[in-house]
């Protein structure tokens, strides 16, 4: 059995593997799938996925609602991952970073530095981007908006 920062480093690099410097396009390359990505390589079992389609942010959104999700945030609270502040953020740990879109936005934390080191998605790039330095993230009612996979 592998190491768990062996698995949190390999699931990081799968994701930016298959994701990084590839277009946004809904129901391909998007947030839920890499956060779902992610989740799957980390062996965290998400039964409401499966079969899950979409082919825009308006369908994603309501297959969401369908499911009783407003957001992507509630989705991943109903896993029962731990919620963490995202300074504790560790590689392959998910973190939400602020949005104007009604899904919500997820990254995937890429090195053990507190979640400044992401890949994820942003309004300023069409492309799955590193991002570093991040210092803003999501926040709801119960604090902020990061979750332990492992």
């Amino acid at each position: 059995m592998l190491d768990p920062r062996e698995r949190r480093k390999r699931a990081a690099e799968a994701c930016r593997k298959r994701f990084h410097h590839k277009p946004y396009k809904p129901g391909t390359r998007d947030c839920p799938l890499l956060a779902l990505h992610d989740l799957r390589q980390l062996g965290v079992s998400v039964p409401w996925a499966k079969g899950l389609r979409w082919k825009s942010e308006a369908e994603g959104l309501k297959t969401l609602k369908a499911l009783g999700f407003a957001n992507l945030i509630e989705a991943l609270d109903s896993l029962d991952l731990a919620r963490i502040a995202p300074a504790m953020a560790r590689t392959a740990d998910i973190v939400a970073l602020p949005t104007t879109h009604k899904l919500g936005a997820l990254a995937i934390c890429m090195k053990d530095d507190g979640g400044r080191t992401l890949l994820g998605y942003t309004e300023a790039s069409p492309d799955t981007e590193i991002l570093t330095n991040v210092t803003d993230f999501a926040r709801d009612e119960r604090g902020y908006c990061a979750w332990r996979v492992i």
